[in-house]
């Protein structure tokens, strides 16, 4: 295996072919993890990200940390300026809106390079996902929200073959998503709900017929009125 490839198994778990040495389960649990609580607003825009107290939490030296938020960096999570220190990014609204018209074409894909087969023994994670979803109140937290939203996005990810597709269909959402997250509490509470629970039981049914094609049509449509109720707010923020 050459160098370059190691390189790029340490960066991208995703792409590599050999995912299970302790240094990338290690750099995979701490990256999805911190990525989460960026995107869920658990670590809200401008907040800080102390490399000590996180190599403590997570029982590892900074070296992994470090590793980390440089991941971050490079997907417009996160961003260190010197004498500061590392912070979660703010909003840019207008890359927002040009990686959210970027997801609309990549989710035609989903279905069309190297799709994995549906498999309907996973049909239980479908089924609970939609009734988490019908659950749901308008006192319930946007985080309970957001969350179902990256069950099913990470639902949609592992129908996806080809690991170059997958990664960057995967970087766009959570580059893009977290301003829907944001603004959620502005919008049409029922409004979202049925669009999730639309997206969620169009993409059963898919499943069901062994369409996987059919899931990255569904996406795309999911991901344009998405951006289409949240380009007022968009606006308003831009001004």
């Amino acid at each position: 295996m050459s160098h370059t490839t190691d390189l790029s198994a340490q960066m991208d778990p995703q792409i590599s072919a050999v995912d299970d040495s302790p240094w990338r389960q290690r750099f995979g649990n701490i990256y999805k993890s911190l990525r989460q609580r960026i995107v869920l607003l658990d670590y809200p825009p401008g907040m800080r990200l102390d490399v000590d107290a996180l190599a403590d939490e997570f029982d590892v030296s900074r070296t992994p940390v470090r590793t980390v938020i440089q991941r971050l960096e490079a997907e417009g999570l996160a961003i260190t300026r010197h004498g500061v220190g590392t912070s979660v990014t703010d909003l840019d609204i207008a890359q927002v809106r040009e990686v959210w018209q970027f997801r609309i074409q990549l989710a035609e894909m989903i279905g069309q390079l190297g799709p994995k087969p549906g498999r309907v023994a996973i049909m239980d994670q479908l089924h609970q996902l939609h009734a988490r979803c019908e659950a749901l109140t308008p006192s319930d937290p946007t985080r309970a929200f957001a969350q179902v939203d990256v069950k099913l996005h990470d639902f949609k990810c592992n129908l996806i073959g080809n690991a170059y597709l997958r990664r960057a269909y995967d970087e766009m959402y959570y580059r893009s998503v977290r301003a829907w997250f944001q603004f959620v509490p502005k919008l049409d509470f029922e409004t979202e709900r049925a669009a999730l629970l639309n997206d969620i039981a169009q993409t059963k049914n898919a499943i069901l017929r062994g369409d996987v094609a059919a899931v990255g049509f569904i996406t795309r449509n999911a991901v344009s009125e998405g951006l289409f109720r949240l380009d007022a707010l968009m606006q308003e923020a831009e001004t």
